[in-house]
C-alpha cells in the first residue's frame, strides 16, 4: 500500500505510552470531518495540535481502520477553535479551558504569535495580571523547547521513539550536546548504535578524518569485535577493521586517535609477547580480574583426611541411591578438597549425576551450597534433574537496575561455602568475572559443563582457556552409562565430536529410533518437509505440542533457511491469524497470542535475559502492551521492549545453548556453508532430550563433521594464568 499524506487536528489522546511515546489519537479534518484513528510514535503531542502525517491506512482486527504513522510534521493550530483547544489542553501552565476561551477572544488568530513574540500583551486580557502572564510566557517557553528537540531530532533522521529515548536522556540539553558530538548517541543511547550516529553527524558537517569520528569509530569496532567474542584486537587488526568502518586510509590519525582514546581511559592498550592489545576497559578488567581470583580460589586447598571423605560420600549417597563410576567418585572427593574445580564431559557420561553427588556430599560436610545456570531455562532444567533448588547466575548476583550493577560482589559475597555453576561453556568472560567476584574468599567453585560445545554468546573463552590453562583441576568423564548406549542421539553426539558420520535413520513407519534424518536439497522441498514433521509427523507419532514441545534450529538467522524467514512460515503454520487472537505489529513482525518469543538481549529492568524464550499469554492493542511467560514467570512487554525480541518457533544454534527440548528438528543446508561446523551440529544434536530430526542435506552434516576449525577468539586468559605464581 502507498504511503499517504493528511493534515488533522488533534482531537483526543485515546492511549499514550510515555516510555515508548506510542500514541492512539482521535484526530479530525476537512477530509474527514466524521473522525479518524491515527496510530504512531510522536514522542510528545497534545489535543489541539494540527499535525501533517505520513504513513498508511491498515485495519485492525479489532478497532477498525487506523492511518499508521510513519512520520509527522507538527503545524501550528490555524482556526480559533484548534488554538483554544490546543491551549486549554493542559499544554501549558497557567492556562487551562477558561482562559484559553478569553485569550482567543480577546486576541483571535494572533494568539499565539502573541504569546510567543509580545507576551507582555498577554495582560490585557480580562483575568491576566502580570504575574500569570510571566507564568503563561515561561510555561509556553518550556513547551516549545521541548517541541524544538523532537523537531530537531526526527528532522535529523531520528524516529520519534528513539527521539523520545534521547529528550529523557538529555532533556533540554539534547540540542547543545548532539550538535558538540553526535557520536554520544552511539554507546549513550541503546539501539542507536555508530552508523545511525555517523549519519546525524554527517548532517552537521562531521565527517571523514574529524577526531571525534575517529574515536567514536574505533570504540564501534571494538565493540563488534566483542560481539563476533574477541575480548580485545591486536593493532593490525584495530586499524584494519577501522579503515574499513570509516571508510579511511590516513593510518597517521587513527594512530593518535587510538593514543587519544588511551590517554581518556576509553581504551586499554597491554603489552604482550611483542605485540600491542587493546581493550575496552571493561573487557580488559574482566580478563584480568578473573585471572587474579582464579588464582586465589585455587589456593583454598583444603586437607581433609580419607576417613571424612569417605562418611561424607556415604552419607550422601545413602540418602539417594546413587551409584558412581571410578571417575565419577574422583570428581566428588576432588571437589570436596579444592578450591576451584571444573568436572567436563560430553553427553551420557554421568555430568548431572555427579553433580547431584557433589550436592550431597558437600551438605552432607554441612557446608551451605548454591546451584545456578546462565539461562532461565537451564536453571529451571538443573533444578529437576538434580533434585535441588537452582537459579539464573544473574537472579544469583542480584542485579541492580538502578545501580546498572549486581548487589553481589566482593564487599557482599554470596552466602554460601560452596558454588556450583552448570553450563559452564556458556559463560562468557563480563559474567564470569561478576561470578568470581561475589564467591566468598573460604568458599569452593564448581564449574560443570561440556567444553566440546559452542563457546558463550558473550566475548571471550572461558571453560576452554581455564582447560587449557592447566592450572585448575579438571576431571573429565569420559565413559558412557549403559542406559545411554541405547541412545542414538547419543552415540551420534559422540561420533560426531570425534569427526564420524551419525547414524541417521529414514523413517519409513517401522524404523524405530530417536534421531532420523530426512532429506531434502532445494530449500523449498525442505521448509514443505519441515512444517510436515514440525505440524504433522512428530505431533502425530509421539504426541509432541508442535509449540511448546518441538524447537527448530538453524545455523544462521540469515537466508531462506535462516531463523527469520523459517519463523514467518512456521508462525503460519502453528499460529495463524484468528478472531479471537489479539495481535500487534512493530517493526514489520506481527506478534500475535499464542507466539513462542525469545529475547535476545539482557534487559535487567524486566530481569529477562538473552535467550529467554517465552510464549504470548495476552495482547492489549490499545495500551500495546504483551504479557509473555517466561520460564522465570510472566513480564508485561511495552512497545519499546519489543525492540529485543524475536519470534522462536526456529531459533539460532547459539541462542539454543543451555536449553533442551523434547523434540528438536535441525536444518542442515549448505546455504550454511560459513556456519558448518563441528561444534554447532554437535552443540544442535545435544539439545534433544528424547526425539532429534536432522532435516536437508546428508553432504552439509558431511561438512560440518569435517570441519573442526572452531573461529578463534581473541583471549589471553589461559596465558595470564600460566604466567601467574601458583
Amino acid at each position: 500500500m502507498e504511503n499517504e499524506c493528511i493534515t488533522v487536528t488533534i482531537d483526543r489522546i485515546t492511549f499514550c505510552n510515555e516510555q515508548s511515546g506510542y500514541y492512539v489519537l482521535r484526530a479530525s479534518s476537512r477530509q474527514y470531518p466524521q473522525g479518524v484513528t491515527v496510530v504512531g510514535n510522536f514522542g510528545y503531542i497534545q489535543p489541539g495540535e494540527e499535525v501533517r502525517v505520513y504513513g498508511t491506512w491498515a485495519c485492525h482486527p479489532n478497532f477498525g481502520m487506523q492511518f499508521q504513522v510513519i512520520k509527522f510534521t507538527l503545524l501550528k493550530p490555524a482556526t480559533l477553535k484548534g488554538i483554544e483547544k490546543y491551549l486549554g489542553s493542559g499544554l501549558i501552565k497557567g492556562i487551562g479551558p477558561a482562559t484559553a476561551r478569553r485569550l482567543v477572544e480577546t486576541f483571535g488568530l494572533d494568539t499565539l504569535e502573541i504569546i510567543e513574540k509580545e507576551p507582555e500583551k498577554l495582560a490585557e486580557c480580562p483575568g491576566i495580571g502580570p504575574s500569570k502572564a510571566d507564568k503563561i510566557s515561561s510555561g509556553w517557553f518550556l513547551q516549545r523547547s521541548i517541541q524544538d528537540i523532537m523537531i530537531f531530532l526526527q528532522g535529523h533522521g531520528i524516529s520519534p521513539a528513539y527521539a523520545v529515548k534521547i529528550y529523557k536522556k538529555y532533556d533540554r540539553e539534547a540540542v547543545r550536546k548532539i550538535s558538540e558530538n553526535p557520536y554520544i548517541l552511539a554507546h549513550e543511547v541503546s539501539g542507536m548504535g555508530f552508523k545511525k550516529a555517523d549519519a546525524i553527524a554527517a548532517e552537521f558537517g562531521i565527517t571523514g578524518n574529524d577526531a571525534r569520528r575517529l574515536k567514536a569509530g574505533l570504540l564501534y569496532v571494538l565493540s563488534n569485535a566483542a560481539t563476533d567474542g574477541h575480548l580485545f584486537l591486536r593493532e593490525d587488526e584495530l586499524l584494519k577493521a577501522s579503515f574499513e568502518a570509516l571508510g579511511i586510509t590516513e593510518t597517521s590519525d587513527v594512530e593518535r586517535a587510538v593514543a587519544a582514546l588511551v590517554a581518556e581511559k576509553k581504551l586499554v592498550k597491554r603489552e604482550f609477547r611483542q605485540q600491542n592489545l587493546f581493550y575496552l576497559p571493561a573487557g580488559f578488567r574482566a580478563e584480568e580480574g578473573s585471572a587474579t581470583l582464579v588464582m586465589s580460589l585455587l589456593k583454598n586447598r583444603r586437607d581433609l583426611s580419607r576417613q571424612k571423605i569417605i562418611e561424607a560420600l556415604d552419607r550422601a549417597f545413602a540418602g539417594h541411591g546413587l551409584q558412581l563410576s571410578e571417575v565419577q567418585q574422583l570428581a566428588v572427593e576432588d571437589s570436596l578438597s579444592h578450591g576451584f574445580l571444573i568436572i567436563t564431559g560430553g553427553p551420557g557420561t554421568g555430568k548431572t549425576t555427579t553433580l547431584k553427588a557433589v550436592v550431597s556430599a558437600h551438605q552432607a560436610m554441612g557446608r551451605r551450597v548454591l546451584l545456578a545456570s546462565p539461562t532461565g531455562r537451564a536453571a529451571k532444567r538443573l533444578s529437576e534433574v538434580s533434585g535441588f533448588s537452582a537459579q539464573t547466575i544473574h537472579r544469583l548476583l542480584e542485579f541492580s537496575p538502578q545501580e546498572k550493577g549486581f548487589k553481589r560482589n566482593q564487599k557482599q559475597p554470596l552466602d554460601c561455602d560452596t558454588l556450583v555453576v552448570d553450563e559452564a561453556s556458556m559463560i562468557d568472560m563480563q559474567l564470569f568475572y561478576s561470578l568470581l567476584q561475589a564467591v566468598p574468599l573460604h568458599a569452593s567453585l564448581i564449574l560443570v559443563g561440556d567444553a566440546d560445545q559452542l563457546p558463550s554468546v558473550g566475548a571471550g573463552l572461558v571453560l576452554s582457556e581455564l582447560i587449557k590453562s592447566e592450572k585448575v583441576p579438571v576431571v573429565k568423564l569420559n565413559v558412557i552409562f549403559r542406559q545411554a548406549e541405547t541412545s542414538n542421539i547419543i552415540r551420534n553426539a559422540h561420533l560426531i565430536n570425534h569427526g564420524q558420520m551419525p547414524v541417521l535413520t529414514v523413517p519409513d513407519g517401522q524404523s524405530q529410533s530417536d534421531c532420523y534424518y530426512v532429506a531434502a536439497d532445494e530449500p523449498d522441498k525442505l521448509i514443505g518437509l519441515l512444517k510436515n514433521v514440525v505440524q504433522k509427523s512428530l505431533p502425530g507419532k509421539f504426541g509432541y505440542d508442535p509449540v511448546n514441545d518441538i524447537q527448530v534450529l538453524t545455523p544462521m538467522n540469515r537466508g531462506k533457511l535462516g531463523a527469520t524467514n523459517l519463523n514467518t512460515v512456521l508462525q503460519e503454520a502453528l499460529n495463524p491469524p484468528s478472531p479471537d487472537k489479539n495481535e500487534l505489529e512493530h517493526l514489520n513482525r506481527v506478534f500475535r497470542v499464542g507466539d513462542k518469543v525469545i529475547q535476545l538481549r539482557n534487559n535487567y529492568d524486566l530481569e529477562v535475559f538473552n535467550g529467554d524464550i517465552g510464549l504470548i499469554k495476552d495482547i492489549q492493542p490499545e495500551d500495546q502492551e504483551a504479557l509473555i511467560e517466561f520460564p522465570q514467570g510472566a513480564v508485561a512487554f511495552q512497545t519499546s521492549d519489543f525492540l529485543d525480541l524475536a519470534h522462536a518457533y526456529a531459533v539460532t544454534v547459539h541462542k539454543s545453548q543451555g536449553s533442551e527440548y523434547p523434540a528438536v528438528v535441525l536444518v542442515a543446508s549448505t546455504q550454511h556453508f560459513m556456519m558448518l561446523q563441528r561444534n554447532l551440529f554437535y552443540t544442535g544434536l545435544t539439545r534433544a532430550r528424547k526425539t532429534m530430526v536432522f532435516i536437508g542435506a546428508r553432504r552439509a552434516i558431511a561438512l560440518a563433521v569435517k570441519n573442526n576449525r572452531p573461529k578463534m577468539r581473541n583471549t589471553v586468559l589461559s596465558a595470564l594464568l600460566q604466567n601467574m605464581p601458583a
